[in-house]
């Protein structure tokens, strides 16, 4: 708003041309992705492509005034394109965005950001070359419990944070599609880890010393993807930090578990169900699966008498399009990314050092990032 009020007591014309945004990978967030572009001034849903007919007939259902096409060459060479969202599997980020950046283009890309440190270093220098936004959909940054974590943070609530555990999964078989492929993904870590870590080194800023990685592959052959992995992170600070994803966890952990110098917070898995009735009126009881529910968020503190007192938080809502609000805003009146791309590259970094050690039977790699 300050952005916009100065441009105008400056005389500047406020109608900006309205960025025009394709999206290469119509997906299963494709709908999320064109929904929010529509419902935010300064952006236009215009193209999408993909070389799947019937999902670009499914795009142009849900969004009759786009135009679709199934060759990527088409978007990079439309001048009328400002910006390309990357939303293709992860083992393609690097190459494609490149490609659209060389073309002139901003560029945002669906999380992970790329697979490896190198792709990361290459495309924030391509994308400074070519003076254009690059930035990483990490759409979780603005869900509720974390919001409550870093106003809890912010308040100085529980003190400094000195340790760390974050866990998502259960005990399933992972998807049959390219997330559960290692070589198309990146495996277990680039999956969930591509958020828990992002909010992991966002509430603990200070660089990162040193990580291990361990997986496991027990259960579930038929797929690529380890069926256990954990990241264990130590900052330079002291602090350490760990995330654990699993497939084979018949009994769950706290997706949060912080412990800060004057308190703790735990976020607790709600286990939810739908009830809906079948035509004949029978009920249907469907238990959700814990990521599709947000937790109970608790955070303890000491009293006067030295008593530990526990309070569930009420979460705040999730704002809308706060993702592609920023964007626009970013790019009609310089206001800076929410997620700027080193935010991403050291995400990846951590990423690939834990994959590395990993695969050298959990041995500590030292980092600087």
């Amino acid at each position: 708003m300050l952005a916009r009020a100065s441009r105008f007591v400056g005389g500047a014309d406020t109608q900006e041309r309205t960025v025009r945004v394709a999206m290469i990978g119509y997906g299963a967030i494709g709908f999320e992705h064109g929904t929010a572009i529509d419902a935010v001034p300064g952006l236009e849903y215009a193209l999408v492509c993909d070389r799947n007919e019937e999902r670009l007939a499914l795009a142009q259902q849900s969004f009759p005034s786009i135009a679709t096409c199934t060759d990527m060459d088409e978007v990079a060479r439309d001048d009328s394109i400002d910006l390309v969202i990357v939303s293709t599997p992860p083992n393609t980020h690097a190459s494609i965005s490149m490609q659209m950046l060389q073309a002139g283009k901003h560029v945002v890309s669906e999380k992970p950001f790329c697979l490896t440190t190198a792709e990361a270093d290459t495309m924030i220098q391509l994308a400074e070359e070519q003076q254009r936004a690059l930035t990483v959909y990490q759409c979780r940054r603005w869900d509720p419990d974390y919001l409550a974590i870093q106003q809890i943070m912010q308040r100085g609530t529980i003190g400094p944070i000195f340790h760390m555990e974050t866990f998502i999964g259960g005990y399933a078989h992972p998807c049959n599609y390219w997330h559960s492929h290692e070589p198309i993904s990146g495996g277990v870590f680039y999956d969930w880890g591509s958020h828990y870590l992002d909010w992991m080194l966002q509430l603990i800023p200070d660089p990162v010393e040193s990580v291990r990685g361990i997986e496991h592959k027990r259960v579930w052959h038929d797929i690529t993807n380890a069926d256990q992995a954990s990241v264990y992170l130590r900052f330079a600070g002291g602090q350490e930090a760990s995330f654990i994803h699993s497939d084979i966890a018949a009994a769950l952990k706290p997706k949060w578990y912080i412990l800060g110098e004057q308190g703790a917070i735990v976020g607790e898995w709600r286990h939810e169900t739908v009830k809906t009735r079948r035509w004949s009126g029978d009920l249907i009881e469907e238990r959700l699966a814990p990521a599709e529910s947000l937790p109970e968020l608790y955070v303890f503190t000491y009293d006067a008498d030295g008593a530990i007192q526990r309070q569930l938080l009420t979460l705040p809502p999730a704002p809308s399009y706060a993702f592609q609000r920023n964007l626009a805003n970013h790019l009609h009146f310089g206001e800076p990314l929410a997620v700027p791309p080193g935010q991403s590259r050291r995400n990846i970094a951590v990423m690939e050092a834990a994959k590395h050690s990993a695969e050298q039977g959990g041995e500590t790699i030292v980092l600087k990032c």
